[in-house]
C-alpha cells in the first residue's frame, strides 16, 4: 500500500448489479461501463449533500470532499442468480475529513466519522424510496440525478443494489426508486429569491456553511455561494440579513438558502425573521395535458422550467410528463 494511504481507514463496499441477462462473472461491458462511469458522480453528490446540505455546489469542490468521495475499483465477480458484484475501496470520513468534524455539525443528520460515501448514498435512497418529503438527505438536483438513472435500467440491467455489511440490509437504484425520485422531483417547489433575518449562530468556515437562528428559535441552514473574499466570521453571533435562492423540500418546507449577500441587520429587518414560503408550483404535466389543437406538448411548458436548472433536471422534468 502506498505510504500516503496507510493513515486512511479504508473499507470495502460493493454494488451488486442484477438483471435478466448479460451479467454474472463475465458481464457485458455495456452493462457495467455506464455504472462505473456514474459511481463517482453519484457518491460525490451524496457526500456534498451530507456535508454541505447541497448535492450540487458552484465552483470548485473542496479537496476534502473530493477525497471523502474518492473510490477505487477493485474488480468484479459473479454473484448469486447471475448477478455481477462490483468491489470498491472507500475511505471512512473520519480519516479524510477530520477538520470538518472538528468544526461540528449544523444539523442532527450529519455524517459520522465511521461512515463512508456509500452509507450517505444508502440513506438518501432509503428516504427517497419511502417518499419522505421532509428529508434533508436529498435535494432537487439529487432527485433529478436518480430520476435519470432509468436510462441505465434497460437492456438487461434491472437494479443496482447497495448491501450494508454492518446491518445486512440493502438499498437499491431500480425502476421504483427512479419513479419515486421523479415524483418527488415534480412535487418540489421551485427555488425563489428570498431575504431572511436571524442570528448567525454557527459557521463552518471551510464549507462556507451558515447556521441562523430566527426569532422563534427556528434553525436555518445557508450555503455561501460566492468565491469573493468575505470574512463571514465577522458576523458570528450577530443579527444579520442574508439574501439568496431558497431551496425547498417536496413538502414545501425550507431545505437551505444558497446565499450570495450578507449584512448586519438594521431597523425594520425583523420583518424578514420568518421562514420563506414557496411560490405556487407549476405543474408541467397539467400544462402539457392542456395543449390546444395544433400545438405541440413542449409548447405548453415552454418558459415554465427555470433557466438555471441543469440538463439532468430539465430532462427529468420532461420525463415526468411521460
Amino acid at each position: 500500500m502506498h505510504p500516503k494511504e496507510t493513515a486512511l481507514n479504508l473499507v470495502e463496499r460493493t454494488f451488486e448489479l442484477r438483471g435478466t441477462e448479460g451479467l454474472g462473472a463475465k458481464p457485458r461491458p455495456e452493462l457495467i461501463g455506464p455504472v462505473l462511469g456514474k459511481v463517482h458522480e453519484t457518491l460525490l453528490a451524496s457526500v456534498r449533500m451530507g456535508f454541505l446540505h447541497s448535492s450540487r455546489t458552484r465552483g470548485r469542490v473542496p479537496g476534502i470532499l473530493r477525497r471523502a468521495a474518492e473510490v477505487r475499483y477493485l474488480g468484479h465477480e459473479g454473484g448469486a442468480d447471475d448477478s455481477t458484484v462490483l468491489h470498491f475501496e472507500v475511505p471512512q470520513f473520519g480519516s479524510v475529513a477530520e477538520e470538518l468534524f472538528a468544526q461540528g455539525q449544523l444539523w442532527d443528520i450529519g455524517p459520522k466519522p465511521e461512515q463512508t460515501a456509500f452509507d450517505l448514498l444508502s440513506e438518501s435512497l432509503h428516504d427517497i424510496r419511502l417518499m419522505a418529503k421532509d428529508s434533508g438527505r436529498y435535494d432537487h438536483a439529487m432527485l433529478g440525478q436518480f430520476a435519470g438513472y432509468r436510462r441505465l435500467l434497460r437492456d438487461g440491467l434491472n437494479s443496482i443494489v447497495l448491501p450494508d455489511p454492518r446491518t445486512q440490509e440493502t438499498e437499491a437504484i431500480d425502476e421504483p426508486l427512479s419513479a419515486a425520485a421523479s415524483a418527488l422531483f415534480r412535487a418540489t417547489p421551485p427555488t425563489r429569491r428570498v431575504r431572511i433575518c436571524g442570528r448567525l449562530d454557527a459557521l463552518g468556515v471551510s464549507r462556507k456553511l451558515l447556521g441562523l437562528v430566527l426569532e422563534d428559535a427556528t434553525n436555518v441552514t445557508a450555503l455561501w455561494t460566492l468565491d469573493g473574499i468575505v470574512d463571514l466570521a465577522n458576523f458570528l453571533d450577530q443579527q444579520v440579513v442574508i439574501e439568496g435562492l431558497a431551496e425547498f423540500r417536496p413538502s414545501g418546507s425550507l431545505l437551505r438558502i444558497d446565499a450570495d449577500a450578507i449584512r448586519t441587520a438594521g431597523a425594520g429587518d425583523s420583518a424578514f425573521a420568518t421562514l420563506p414560503m414557496p411560490e405556487i408550483q407549476r405543474s408541467y404535466q397539467q400544462a402539457a395535458a392542456a395543449v390546444r389543437l395544433g400545438h405541440k406538448p413542449y409548447a405548453a411548458i415552454y418558459g415554465l422550467i427555470p433557466a438555471d436548472e441543469s440538463d439532468e433536471e430539465f430532462t427529468a422534468a420532461v420525463e415526468a410528463m411521460c
